[in-house]
Formats: structure tokens, C-alpha cells, sequence
């Protein structure tokens, strides 16, 4: 019989992504648990090759798979599985994880009942230690230096570090901030941390990690930070987002402010082809990687202002 004590909703946004080993897993220490549980996958209009072998999910107890009519983007399909929870907490989980070992679920279901104060809870990433292939080292080599961080030191700048991909939430307080509303360009989930900064929310982090598997090739990143950075500034101008712990927000802002911006946005041109080069080589280089990126905003910012009239 399962304990109505505690109740959760297991949130997966699909998209490309085969869940099967993932839903799996999680289906299998939910059950151990003997709690109240759903998991809802919700399929952003994946190939159908994709959705074909997904559909086998369905055939578990408590597991819905549901498709989407059109693509609607990660910031939308997580508002929709949100709404459409029956239960309190819910956890987020991106379709490319893999859970690390047998105590993923027991070890949140732990954490809410020593200390139910905080109303966001993120669990943190990790990477395998063996390196992928050359092409596709840029991904890898980022998350393993700026994602795979303990909780000890995530907890020092609470809303530096959040990785929704891993996020157990009370459903209420993530309806509340309204991340939809900000767009559906890339790297909207990357703002999460501003949003709930702004909203002074109770964060927590804990040493609860998921493996992050869907490592897509360096040039494909490259252009995903690209698609973020654009985002961002769109979000600055806007003045849909007032503060930020991230980091090259802060940087931009600061250049700005110092009208070094200028400098940078000439440089970018200039040293594109060299850092990509880099970039999507066997030996990336973080410190390169971020200069790209604040190069290519400052770059982009002074490019997309209109003439004063």
C-alpha cells in the first residue's frame, strides 16, 4: 500500500531523447518506496522514430507518456507539466540523465521530511569521468568544471548554480514564477537562478546527482551558448530580469559600465576563427570559452542597437 504520507510528481520533458532506461529506474525506486507517485512524460514533438520507441513507457504503472501537438520549447513544456501534476512536489528531470545509483528517490523523500522550509531543492549533476570523443569535449569539459559542483560549495551563492534538470519544487512555487512569460528562445531554464533570486526563494542544494549523458558535439554547443547569450541580452534589455548571480550577465554589465564593451565587440570578428578552433579541437579551453562568449555578447549588443533618432 503506498504511503499518502508523501506524494510526488516525476516531471520529464522529452525531446529527441529515448526515456525508457530513465523512466525505468526511477519507476523502480519509486515503487520501492510504497509512495504516492506519477511520472508524466511530456514530448515536445520528437521524430517519430523517437516517439515510436518511447511509447513502450506506458506499459508501467503510474507512467504517462503524452504528446505535444507542436513544439513549444523547454520553458513551455515544463509550465505545462506543471500544471497538469496531481501531487505537491514535483521533480524535474531532463530526458538525458541517468540516475547514479538505488538511492536518487529516498535520498529527496529524506531531505523533505528532515526539512520541509525550502521550497526549491536541487539535487546537482555529474558527469562520467571517461572522455568522449574529441568533437565532442567542449560539453564535457564545461560541465564537469561549472556543473559538477558539490552542494557545500552550491550553497555558498545559492542562486549561482541551478540546474533544473535536476529540481525537486513545490508545484506552486514554480507556477509562480511564471518562466514561460519570459519567451522560448535557448538557455531560458539558465535563468531560473536570477528569477528566484528576484523572488528571494527559499533554495537548497544537495549532493543528489544525476549523470548527464545527452553530450552533444562542441560545434552544436557552441552555437546553443550563442542562442543563451542572445536570450540573455534580450532578457537585460527587456528589463525582465533585474538581477543576476550569473555570471556573464554580471561580466557585460560591468564592461559597460566601464565602456570596455567596445574593445571586446571589435575584438570578437577578429578572433572568431581562432577560439572556435579551439573551441571545437581535442584540448578546449575554458578561460577561451568564456571570453568567446562575452566577446560574442558585447559583440551582438552593439550590432542590434538601433541609431538614436
Amino acid at each position: 500500500m503506498a504511503n499518502i504520507s508523501f506524494m510526488i510528481s516525476v516531471l520529464i520533458p522529452v525531446h529527441n531523447y529515448l526515456i525508457t532506461p530513465l523512466v525505468q529506474s526511477l519507476h523502480k525506486q519509486l515503487t520501492a518506496e510504497k509512495i504516492a507517485f506519477e511520472i508524466i512524460c511530456l514530448d515536445d514533438a520528437s521524430k517519430k522514430s523517437v516517439i515510436e520507441k518511447n511509447q513502450g513507457v506506458k506499459s508501467f504503472s503510474e507512467v504517462s507518456y503524452i504528446l505535444s501537438e507542436k513544439n513549444n520549447g523547454r520553458a513551455i513544456t515544463k509550465e505545462l507539466l506543471c500544471q497538469n501534476a496531481k501531487y505537491q512536489w514535483v521533480l524535474f528531470l531532463d530526458a538525458d540523465v541517468d540516475l547514479i545509483d538505488d538511492c536518487f528517490i529516498s535520498n529527496y523523500i529524506h531531505q523533505i521530511k528532515k526539512n520541509s522550509v525550502h521550497n526549491f531543492i536541487f539535487g546537482g549533476f555529474a558527469y562520467k569521468k571517461e572522455k568522449p570523443k574529441n568533437d565532442y569535449l567542449l560539453r564535457w569539459k564545461y560541465g564537469q568544471k561549472y556543473e559538477a559542483i558539490s552542494a557545500k560549495i552550491r550553497n555558498r551563492k545559492p542562486y549561482k548554480v541551478t540546474i533544473a534538470a535536476n529540481l525537486l519544487v513545490k508545484k506552486e512555487y514554480y507556477l509562480k514564477l511564471n518562466i514561460n512569460s519570459l519567451g522560448n528562445n535557448y538557455g531560458m531554464d539558465l535563468l531560473l537562478g536570477a528569477l528566484l533570486k528576484e523572488n528571494k526563494e527559499s533554495v537548497l542544494h544537495i549532493n543528489n546527482p544525476v549523470y548527464h549523458l545527452g553530450i552533444e558535439k562542441s560545434i552544436d554547443y557552441l552555437k546553443k551558448k550563442e542562442y543563451a547569450a542572445e536570450s540573455l541580452l534580450e532578457l537585460y534589455r527587456g528589463k525582465k530580469i533585474k538581477e543576476s548571480s550569473n555570471n556573464l550577465l554580471k561580466t557585460f554589465i560591468f564592461l559597460k559600465t566601464l565602456k570596455c564593451n567596445y574593445i571586446l565587440a571589435w575584438l570578437y570578428p577578429e578572433l572568431k576563427a581562432p577560439l572556435k578552433q579551439n573551441l571545437t579541437g581535442g584540448n578546449p579551453n575554458m578561460k577561451l570559452f568564456q571570453f568567446y562568449r562575452i566577446t560574442y555578447l558585447c559583440s551582438l549588443d552593439l550590432k542590434e542597437q538601433k541609431p538614436h533618432i
